[in-house]
């Protein structure tokens, strides 16, 4: 799965960007506030606009800590609008960067919409990709009703609308569920989709799957009303998938049906529970022969 302290440096990349903004943008209006006073009659102006901006810090050894620019912003009484953003963190041993085509920031309590071709990556191979995002500071948490795509190597994750909190000990993908993981062994490939939300709580090591869940194999297909994965955060594995509610396994012309269905990974072994039924068609030639 995705690891929690990758998706955390990356919403502090966007903290940190943002916070830079609000300085910035402080200075700008004590500097406004320091000009000279305009004369009576003279029109008024509502906003500041600045362009082509570029801000950065560096840190006690010299290297870059962080760097943003924009095409323009616009400085209002209330918010600041970015244009075409471009935000740089440089974290030990990654780059995390952060696009949008606007930035919304209110100056009151720090809350930021990003908004068009939203992409935030690093260079461990994280990607997150979608069409807007609000980052709402002082409840730590991030939210979007659009869809969303999460990549990492060959891991994807997609699904419309994401609540979670910045830390990302849990997230919620809320509906049309699609999850895409491979196994780096043998190279199969095992897609898992929901109607939704799809829950994952990371401190516990889980992922729970809700409503119309099915499971496809290269060995098969599984079918159930909820599925929760349990991984090994450390070692990034899954230990083991426990099925409920009208589970069915399907494998060729082979059906296995029980209330509840628990696959072990290490093992490979799958455990029916719950009034468990198999209905099993013999290849032609392959049946049981009896004297």
């Amino acid at each position: 799965m995705f690891s929690k302290k990758i998706i955390s440096k990356i919403t502090f990349c966007i903290f940190m960007f943002f916070s830079c903004v609000a300085f910035f943008v402080q200075a700008q209006e004590e500097s406004a506030e320091e000009a000279p006073a305009q004369e009576e009659n003279a029109p008024q102006q509502s906003q500041q606009k600045i362009k082509d901006f570029y801000l950065s810090n560096f840190k006690e050894d010299g290297s870059k800590e962080w760097e943003v620019e924009g095409k323009e912003a616009v400085i209002h009484e209330e918010y600041v609008d970015i244009d075409k953003m471009n935000a740089n963190y440089y974290a030990e041993n990654d780059v995390i960067k952060v696009t949008s085509d606007t930035a919304k920031l209110n100056k009151e309590n720090m809350d930021v919409h990003l908004q068009g071709n939203v992409e935030i990556k690093n260079n461990e191979g994280v990607k997150l990709e979608t069409n807007s995002l609000d980052w709402q500071r002082n409840q730590n948490y991030i939210q979007t009703e659009d869809i969303v795509k999460t990549t990492k190597d060959n891991m994807q994750i997609t699904g419309k609308g994401l609540a979670a909190d910045t830390q990302f000990k849990k997230a919620d993908f809320e509906e049309d569920v699609e999850v895409i993981f491979p196994d780096e062994g043998t190279g199969d490939v095992t897609t898992a989709t929901c109607t939704g939300p799809l829950e994952i709580e990371y401190s516990a090591g889980m992922a729970i799957f809700n409503d119309n869940v099915i499971v496809t194999h290269p060995q098969g297909k599984l079918f159930s009303d909820k599925a929760t994965l349990f991984f090994d955060t450390e070692g990034k594995q899954i230990i083991k998938v426990v099925s409920e509610g009208h589970v069915k396994i399907v494998k060729d012309n082979n059906r296995s049906f029980a209330r509840k269905a628990t696959y072990y990974a290490p093992e490979q072994r799958i455990v029916l529970e719950g009034r468990p039924r198999i209905v099993y068609h013999p290849e032609e030639g392959k049946g049981l022969k009896f004297p």
